[in-house]
């Protein structure tokens, strides 16, 4: 048995190509990749095929489509393919991987690997793989908690899903992935929950095993229709609920600063939300999280720009 598996969880067609070339070209081949096709409509199975010479792959077509109605269940089902690799990278179908991130992983302690969560820095990319951002880069080390500020006051970090390689047995401790709808929010409350449960993310650090995240018109983040943003503040206010939950288990006072997120969403996308969804966002982020002095200024400060904008609006026509 081969000590890493890395999984895709693959639906899109338009880079996967891509994704594949950057994991043929590791200069160690050491893993086995798990394709997971999430019944989708374009012939994966094609593409794919030109890779089994290259890479050793195990492919499995589902029947259902379960990422458009619960995608981190399709995640797991995806990992449910693997077969009891001690460390798994769950990976994308339209990110790419530098050539030396698998031998840079491999060769690191077994007790760095077996007690960290570890993590590439990132560079984004557009369509035609441009490196349009690189964020700022992660320390060696932290523990949870520093990843949870520098993840929310530090104006710097960015983690997504791709650039984290975890041991099965901290994803079988936790129990798995945290769900949110849309997976919004999942990413984040799933590495601080496993780097909570181990010493914490290690960073490897190298300019060859770089993740490159793509962004394009086919992720999910530019979707602002209604009901997809009603559906974000929902699960924004489910993790910062967690996120209280976290920081009162450890004895840390969850100030207003870990909370107020839901708010500067809210106040940046007013024009979106009428006065029946912010009195039910209101209702239900009071039942989730409390209702400080804080909390309701910047409750009247989402009204005060809803108002404000819906007289401009009126203006213009």
């Amino acid at each position: 048995m081969k000590k890493l598996s890395i999984v895709i969880p693959a639906y899109k067609a338009t880079f996967l190509s891509a994704a594949l070339d950057s994991i043929a070209a590791q200069t160690c081949l050491d893993f086995t990749l798990y394709i997971g096709d999430d019944c989708s409509p374009y012939n994966l199975a094609d593409v794919i095929s030109q890779y089994r010479k290259r890479i050793d792959i195990v492919y499995k077509r589902f029947d259902t489509n379960l990422g458009g109605k619960d995608l981190v269940a399709q995640w797991e089902r995806c990992i449910a393919m693997t077969q009891g690799e001690p460390y798994i990278w769950l990976f994308s179908d339209d990110d790419v991987m530098g050539p030396k991130c698998v031998e840079k992983y491999l060769s690191l302690p077994e007790k760095v690997r077996n007690n960290y969560v570890v993590h590439y820095n990132i560079q984004v990319i557009n369509d035609g793989g441009d490196i349009i951002k690189t964020p700022c880069k992660y320390p060696q080390v932290m523990t949870a908690k520093e990843y949870l500020d520098a993840k929310l006051f530090q104006n710097g970090i960015i983690s997504y899903v791709v650039e984290f390689v975890f041991p099965r047995s901290v994803y079988e401790k936790t129990g798995g992935f945290q769900n949110y709808d849309l997976a919004w929010g999942s990413d984040m409350m799933t590495w601080l929950k496993f780097a909570d449960a181990c010493k914490g993310i290690y960073t490897i650090d190298a300019d060859d095993a770089m993740v490159r995240w793509r962004c394009s018109n086919e992720n999910i983040s530019p979707n602002k229709s209604h009901p997809i943003f009603m559906r974000k503040i929902m699960s924004q206010i489910e993790y910062t609920s967690d996120i209280v939950a976290f920081l009162k288990t450890h004895n840390y006072a969850p100030s207003f600063k870990y909370v107020r997120y839901v708010w500067g969403n809210l106040y940046r996308n007013a024009h979106y939300f009428d006065k029946c969804d912010l009195k039910s966002i209101r209702k239900i982020y009071k039942e989730k999280i409390g209702f400080s002095v804080l909390s309701y200024l910047a409750y009247i400060a989402v009204l005060v720009r809803k108002h404000f904008s819906r007289i401009l609006k009126r203006n213009k026509g």
